[in-house]
């Protein structure tokens, strides 16, 4: 898995605990995002009756617990591995919170060229190029 899907999990559970650690549902998490990325994570985090599935409830109960933060991760991992376009609305997410939290997600790439007389160009696609 890239690094910045890995990166936006890892945001988007962080929001999730931070928002049940103030005592908010997970309802309230979905009311930030957009109806796409809430119809994607809803069965996720919660059964078809609407109720919390376990990984939630401990996640509630202690949102700093990194292994409970862990499992709510592997869930997203494995939805993502099932639905490799699902990654968009991940990214949507981790996107909002970046906003709303002011926290970015950065990306790195680093290339080695070694020789003589090399031209080499590399980019990453939505990025900015600077070169130093």
């Amino acid at each position: 898995m890239e690094a910045i899907t890995t990166t936006a999990i890892a945001s988007v559970v962080t929001y999730l605990a931070g928002k049940l650690k103030e005592n908010q549902s997970v309802k309230a998490f979905f009311d930030d995002f957009t109806e796409a990325t809430v119809n994607w994570i809803r069965p996720i985090f919660l059964k078809e009756d609407g109720t919390e599935k376990s990984a939630i409830q401990d996640l509630k109960k202690e949102p700093d617990n990194p292994t409970n933060q862990g499992v709510v991760k592997g869930l997203i991992v494995s939805n993502i591995e099932d639905n490799p376009a699902a990654e968009k609305w991940l990214l949507e997410m981790a996107k909002i919170i970046a906003e709303k939290t002011g926290n970015t997600i950065t990306k790195t790439n680093t290339m080695t060229v070694t020789g003589n007389n090399n031209y080499s160009f590399q980019d990453i696609s939505g990025s900015n190029i600077n070169i130093k």
